[in-house]
């Protein structure tokens, strides 16, 4: 497979294309989304790549370090995940790999460590990480995968690079799109009165406010990527995003996704739909104000 083959975004897959070729991947990655087959196969395809010897496209495929990735066989990428589906990621294991870090490669000059299902971790276990993520020794990379970045800490998320892998239900209606977009510039503008009339014909559609609340995280989270030096998405959230980006700080921005999660856990809950819009608009408006 190549990154052509993975279901992201144009610019994601730019970005990472770019600094493939450069050899510049961030040292910690963050895939989230999409399907757990999707997951997997695109950490295993980024660690081929940082580890392949070739020249030119990487992952060659051809080079030893290649055949050996394709056999599971190769010493320096090193997998973990939850012992079995449903438990925790014992903090034990992010301690083993913290000492192993500062050991040096067995066949090449880096080494992969790729965390599956890591929103099984809990805050020891994260925490037990925070150290190395930050100050990862050099040809140190490490892989994550999890279904949501809202099961991550803020600590780790602001040390690695989220990459989210589409989905079949990432599509929303055109009048959702562009609810959220709007009132996503309301924000970034700190027009409290836009807010709440964009919001108005939202009143008593718990379901269309899910709906808004979930757009808007996309939006959220494609702004503080590219706050972050990341690719400006091509999507239809491009203006919206942008907006954000030149208004606000990104610890505004960080705030406003996670403002956005929680209303969606609340929106999912059966919140009463004129209390989550009240909620709605208070928070998010509170979120770049502090």
């Amino acid at each position: 497979m190549s990154l052509q083959d993975f279901p992201l975004s144009n610019g994601d897959k730019r970005f990472l294309s770019a600094r493939i070729e450069n050899r510049t991947l961030p040292q910690t990655i963050l895939l989230e989304g999409g399907s757990e087959t999707h997951r997997h196969a695109l950490a295993l395809e980024l660690a081929a790549a940082i580890v392949c010897t070739g020249d030119g496209e990487r992952p060659c495929g051809v080079c030893r370090a290649c055949v050996k990735c394709k056999a599971n066989s190769h010493p320096d990428i090193q997998m973990y995940a939850p012992e079995k589906k449903g438990a925790s990621f014992k903090v034990e294991t992010c301690r083993e790999i913290r000492q192993d870090t500062f050991v040096l490669p067995n066949d090449g000059e880096c080494k992969v460590y790729v965390l599956e299902d890591s929103q099984a971790m809990n805050d020891s276990s994260e925490n037990a990480l925070l150290k190395i993520l930050e100050e990862p020794p050099d040809g140190v990379y490490f892989i994550l995968t999890c279904d949501s970045r809202a099961a991550m800490l803020p600590t780790v998320l602001s040390r690695a690079a989220v990459v989210p892998l589409l989905g079949e239900m990432s599509a929303f209606s055109e009048d959702t799109i562009q609810v959220a977009c709007t009132l996503a510039k309301a924000i970034a503008e700190g027009n409290e009165l836009s807010v709440l009339r964009e919001s108005a014909p939202l009143e008593k559609a718990r379901e269309e406010i899910r709906q808004v609340l979930l757009c808007l995280s996309e939006i959220f989270a494609a702004a503080l990527k590219e706050k972050s030096g990341g690719a400006t998405a091509e999507s239809v959230y491009g203006e919206a995003s942008a907006q954000l980006t030149k208004k606000l700080t990104k610890p505004k921005i960080y705030a406003l996704w996670q403002t956005a999660q929680t209303l969606i856990a609340s929106a999912e809950r059966n919140a009463n739909a004129n209390l989550l819009l009240t909620s709605l608009c208070y928070r998010l408006r509170q979120a770049t104000e502090n």
